[in-house]
């Protein structure tokens, strides 16, 4: 049988075995056809070049955020069979020549390796591995993967839903005060990131990657032309909407926008966000730099935060006014409300009491 027909078989066995549990997955549909390269037993090693060749062949279905993810988590479990190796709880640390007891050893280790928060890594890590896992192994074409699918001693940690990490409105809103003495063009680009990623729902790179044709003013809404890829896929739905706390600083922006050119002798240009050289050519800003400029607002506001904390403040703050979860789903541009609710938004327990409880009047 062709090795792409075995993957699609993968994503099916995947959903149905192993203690007859869902097992969280993305993988895509199809597969690419290069096949697994042969490496050689006696090189030093095997889990890094397998890994490597391995996240090529896949890497086309994922973005490049989704990528060095896997990445880190290949790179430890591989770690991690070196030391169990070392230890002599596994044969081997060669992915080509795991085995089922080995794989038990991995399990059996990850629920008992110091983590973050004592013995065990957190059981959503612990799912993310075996995917890793079995994902590797199965395209290296190791046949311990279909002694796994058939075995009921294998019992996968249960996900719990991750806690869903906003900032508190009254600390937006203190930051969004504070950043208003934050000098020059840098001070001007905080206020504008801050802004919309709060009151937008864009992802870091698809404001920092925007042109200027890309905002419309008129209809307050945002072209999406730098989408996170989902599965392989940009998704069809390229519009963000631009909620009104934060039209007054995109209108504040624009004008210190046009200033900032005009000051260096420069007309219009494309990017949204432009950021000049030493050489007086216009770029858009570099990811690395981008976060300076959100490290030095931090700094100065005495107010910690991430982006892509932002986003999911997004999406509360609309669901705590009432919004529905599909159309909060909907402007975060989610496939699925699933995704929404597990990482996103949620209804507050306080506000689902009071909603049943107007159910039945006293």
């Amino acid at each position: 049988m062709h090795h792409t027909d075995s993957m699609r078989r993968l994503l099916i066995a995947r959903h149905s075995a192993l203690n007859r549990r869902q097992v969280h997955v993305s993988l895509p549909t199809t597969w690419p056809r290069r096949r697994p390269p042969n490496i050689d037993s006696r090189t030093k090693n095997p889990w890094g070049e397998y890994s490597t060749a391995y996240l090529a062949a896949i890497g086309v279905f994922y973005c490049s955020s989704t990528k060095v993810v896997m990445e880190r988590g290949l790179s430890r479990i591989g770690e991690a069979f070196r030391e169990l190796k070392a230890a002599g709880k596994v044969t081997t640390a060669n992915p080509k020549k795991i085995g089922f007891d080995d794989v038990l050893a991995f399990m059996a280790w990850m629920r008992t390796c110091p983590g973050k928060s004592g013995n065990g890594i957190k059981s959503s890590t612990q799912d993310n591995y075996f995917e890793y896992l079995v994902g590797l192994l199965r395209w290296i074409e190791n046949p311990v993967v279909q002694e796994m699918e058939m075995s009921s001693i294998i019992r996968l940690p249960r996900r719990e839903p991750p806690e869903i990490v906003v900032l508190p409105e009254k600390d937006l809103k203190s930051l969004q005060n504070r950043l208003k003495a934050m000098p020059g063009w840098n001070g001007c680009v905080a206020r504008f990131m801050t802004a919309m990623y709060a009151y937008s729902g864009l992802r870091r790179s698809e404001l920092r990657l925007a042109s200027l044709a890309d905002l419309d003013t008129k209809k307050w809404t945002f072209r999406v032309a730098h989408q996170k890829v989902q599965s392989g896929w940009l998704a069809s739905n390229s519009l963000a909407t631009i909620l009104p706390p934060a039209r007054r600083q995109v209108h504040e922006f624009l004008k210190e926008r046009k200033k900032y050119l005009r000051d260096n002798g420069l007309g219009e240009c494309e990017p949204l966000v432009p950021r000049i050289l030493r050489d007086g050519s216009v770029a858009y800003w570099s990811d690395a730099l981008w976060g300076k400029v959100k490290g030095e607002a931090q700094r100065r506001a005495g107010i910690p935060f991430q982006i892509r904390q932002l986003r999911s403040t997004f999406a509360q703050m609309c669901k705590d006014r009432g919004a529905s979860l599909e159309a909060v789903s909907r402007v975060l541009r989610h496939r699925s409300i699933v995704t929404t609710e597990l990482f996103y938004a949620r209804i507050r327990p306080e506000a689902a009491f009071r909603e049943l409880e107007g159910l039945f009047p006293s």
